[in-house]
């Protein structure tokens, strides 16, 4: 039922993490020369010996824009509207694409619609020059505004490095590529193919958009909450489980003080062990199987009567029960059956490693010092319940094995399963 839960609540934080991540972790920012660390800048050619004249037309509260009279005399005649940022760069990485309302209007040499460049101009101190504006690694995409749906929206993996800024910079190959996370100056500039006359580029709105985590991040983060969460879960349940069969052999422990004893052995008797198994069974389940029965039976216990009275059998009955319980592998539940026999119930027991430890006891009982200087011995039988509907059967077989003992010479142990 946990689990249940805490899947459908996963699932439920993952779908609402990515719609969030999709439409509710977006940042913005806008470009209108007025923000703090925007400055608003037009230039020319004039300064690589153009004639070219640019004109800043900036209204409060209206939109940016640049009017430019391109006159021949310079190769390649240009006027740039620029959004230079000062402090802090600007790091676009988390930006994915820059949306744009642009209008531009003029002349062109191949008399199509005016086409605008527009710029992203890196600063690093490989190649950036302090002062030197042109030293900054220009990336550039050029399109027609007039002729797309306003707003436009360029992907920032669309822009290259402009061509011939590579070719008069020398590059290591690493740095070769667009680099995005230093930009000093985002302009708009009029073409290559411009034409001699007036020319107009307005700047309705310019935005950089982006997410506070990138979407790669976002989803790895998801990742990494469902292995956490199963990890946590599959904690939790450990220590649930080991804590129960921690209560389950506490219980066991108590439920045996519980049951009726034997008064000479102070060991369950018959009527005690079928009430510590009932218990048993319904604290452990199913975690108790395999489950293996040993029956224990003292040889030749008439001849000590006998030969010794009852006063001498009644303390190697006492002797034997005491040697069993101090030598069982742990907690496993010993009840005298009746007379000079004994039965072991040793839950999550399969019958091969019930015979090991009935070998070791028998070897034990052989080295005890017994009373009045007697050697005994005892036969055992082994029989393995695989579920709780085996455990009558199971301990039918192992008293059947223990005869099996007795008719094979005694002093040995005998599995059912044999």
């Amino acid at each position: 039922m946990v689990l249940r839960w805490l899947l459908a609540l996963l699932v439920v934080t993952t779908l609402l993490g990515l719609y969030a991540n999709e439409y509710w972790m977006t940042r913005h920012l806008v470009l209108d020369g007025r923000g703090a660390g925007q400055h608003l800048e037009v230039v020319d050619d004039r300064s690589s010996g153009g004639k070219s004249e640019a004109r800043l037309d900036a209204p409060a509260g209206g939109p940016v824009a640049m009017r430019c009279e391109i006159r021949l005399g310079y190769e390649w005649p240009y006027c740039e509207l620029q959004f230079e940022i000062k402090g802090q760069a600007l790091d676009l990485r988390n930006f994915s694409h820059i949306r744009l309302s642009l209008h531009a209007e003029g002349p062109s040499r191949d008399h199509d619609a005016a086409q605008v460049r527009v710029f992203l101009r890196n600063a690093n101190p490989v190649y950036t020059k302090p002062g030197n504006a042109e030293s900054l690694k220009p990336q550039e995409v050029t399109f027609a505004p007039g002729a797309q749906p306003q707003p436009v929206e360029l992907r920032l993996s669309q822009f290259a490095v402009s061509s011939w800024w590579a070719q008069t910079h020398q590059l290591p190959v690493s740095l070769v590529g667009p680099e995005m996370d230093s930009i000093r100056v985002i302009s708009f500039s009029t073409s290559g193919q411009v034409a001699p006359g007036q020319h107009l580029i307005r700047v309705d709105r310019a935005e950089l958009v982006g997410d506070w985590i990138a979407p790669e991040t976002f989803r790895l983060g998801l990742v990494g909450l469902w292995m956490f969460s199963l990890l946590g879960y599959l904690v939790w349940e450990s220590w649930t489980v080991h804590g129960r069969l921690r209560l389950s052999m506490k219980r066991s422990r108590a439920l045996e003080k519980m049951a009726l004893r034997d008064p000479l052995t102070r060991v369950a008797n018959r009527d005690g062990l079928n009430r510590a198994l009932e218990l048993l069974l319904q604290v452990q389940g199913d975690m108790g199987f395999p489950l293996s029965v040993v029956f224990v039976d003292a040889d030749h216990f008439k001849r000590v009567n006998d030969e010794h009275g009852h006063e001498v059998g009644d303390q190697v009955l006492v002797l034997l029960a005491r040697t069993l319980r101090a030598n069982l592998p742990r907690d496993d539940l010993l009840a005298r059956w009746g007379g000079e026999e004994f039965v072991i119930v040793m839950p999550q027991t399969p019958a091969e490693e019930a015979v090991a430890v009935a070998e070791r006891l028998r070897q034990v009982l052989a080295r005890t010092e017994w009373p009045m200087g007697l050697k005994v011995t005892a036969s055992w039988g082994v029989a393995q319940a695989a579920a709780a509907a085996d455990v009558e059967a199971a301990l039918r077989e192992a008293d059947q094995a223990m005869y099996r003992a007795k008719h094979e010479g005694r002093d040995r142990v005998i599995s059912a399963s044999a």
